[in-house]
């Protein structure tokens, strides 16, 4: 029993009903980061409006000494109704698609990280199901021989209730993970989960440019500050029509004539350039906050993942501890001293046991560690891992 506790402070592999790859939001969102630059590209290759126009009209006079006038030609609109306007407002409407792309991409990768970290959560489950399992068949045969030794009055009923609070919590725990619902556990999570000690991360002033560059937040922050270009001014009210036409008009001959018009409204955009202004200000600003809040956010995770695995090194250290007590005990039972009173066979019971708890503790503190790498991994959003972290011994 001793030497099964002390194996391994390894995370086993863990079974599961669910497969990693029928996750929806994983794979609608590989889907939208690979469509997300041909979407745009596209949106921005559409081909406005080229301002052309087909003109023509055509009336008959009541009086018996008029005729008929008519005209008909082209006319290209440069401005108002025209080839810029109609440049406009595609940019306009690709804007507002972009946005609303970048919105649902926001959506589903906050979907997708807290698939994640279920993920993360039942696989915790499932190993406390396993490990409570072990402890409570561990502890059992222990419960037997102290009520045993209390019969024979070798032991209190204080020894006896202590080893039967310890089966009873491990027996109701693993009763309760083992009904635990069956999720999602991701494989290729096993070999960064044992050796989550060795993670380090990147600088943090890289995670945070990797962050900022790659958060829809921020994108989207930009895209709002470019719809403060789409304000209407004078440009919107100013018509410039080339146009050719061929025209007669009652008993004149038919002619051709070309020429310009042009319509310029009598006003100014001082009011409009100001809120302009002010707008983009006002986006700036608001992505120098984000990019704040992002290092924080980075910084306040890196240093719980540090103190994670600093636990998890404590708990390794009191496992290292309590085996040589394991060990020292062991070989007092192999070799008494008849001089002395010897309960080293209570000692190895009870050391083992903690042995048990203490695999448990540094399992699922391993655990504890990959919840946190995955909200880091969330917010820089790493294309490989080594974005991220690397994984070099110390």
């Amino acid at each position: 029993m001793t030497g099964q506790a002390l194996t391994s402070q390894l995370v086993p592999p863990l079974s599961s009903t669910a497969q990693a790859d029928a996750s929806v939001n994983s794979a609608l969102m590989d889907r939208l980061e690979q469509q997300r630059e041909g979407f745009f590209s596209r949106m921005d290759g559409l081909v406005p409006f080229n301002g052309l126009y087909a003109v023509g009209a055509a009336d008959q006079s009541f009086m018996n000494n008029y005729g008929r006038r008519y005209t008909f030609g082209l006319e290209w609109e440069l401005l108002k109704e025209g080839l810029v306007e109609s440049r406009r407002q595609m940019q306009r409407i690709g804007l507002d698609t972009k946005t609303q792309y970048l919105q649902m991409m926001r959506d589903t990768e906050q979907r997708q990280v807290q698939e994640q970290l279920l993920a993360v959560d039942q696989m915790r489950n499932k190993l406390l199901a396993t490990l409570y399992q072990r402890e409570a068949a561990a502890a059992r045969p222990v419960l037997d021989r102290r009520r045993q030794e209390l019969a024979a009055g070798r032991a209190t009923k204080a020894d006896v209730a202590e080893i039967e609070y310890r089966a009873e919590r491990a027996a109701l725990r693993a009763q309760h993970y083992v009904n635990s619902r069956d999720v999602l556990v991701y494989p290729q999570a096993q070999e960064l989960i044992n050796r989550i000690e060795d993670v380090q991360l990147q600088p943090e002033p890289e995670l945070v440019e990797r962050a900022f560059e790659r958060s829809p937040d921020v994108q989207l922050q930009a895209l709002q500050a470019q719809r403060a270009d789409y304000l209407p001014s004078m440009q919107d009210n100013t018509s410039v029509r080339l146009f050719l036409e061929r025209n007669k008009d009652f008993d004149r001959n038919p002619y051709n004539v070309a020429g310009v018009r042009v319509r310029i409204p009598l006003d100014n955009d001082k009011a409009r350039d100001s809120v302009v202004q002010v707008s983009r200000e006002m986006f700036e600003q608001q992505k120098l906050s984000m990019r704040a809040a992002l290092a924080q956010r980075l910084s306040m995770l890196a240093e719980r993942l540090r103190l994670k695995q600093n636990d998890m090194r404590l708990l390794q250290s009191e496992n290292r501890m309590v085996r040589q007590k394991a060990e020292l005990a062991c070989y007092r039972l192999d070799h008494p001293v008849a001089s002395l009173p010897s309960d080293a066979d209570r000692d190895v019971e009870e050391l083992t046991l903690r042995l048990y708890e203490l695999q448990r503790e540094i399992l699922t503190a391993r655990l504890d560690v990959l919840e946190v790498l995955t909200q880091l991994s969330a917010l820089v959003k790493p294309r490989e891992p080594q974005e991220l972290y690397s994984l070099s011994r110390r």
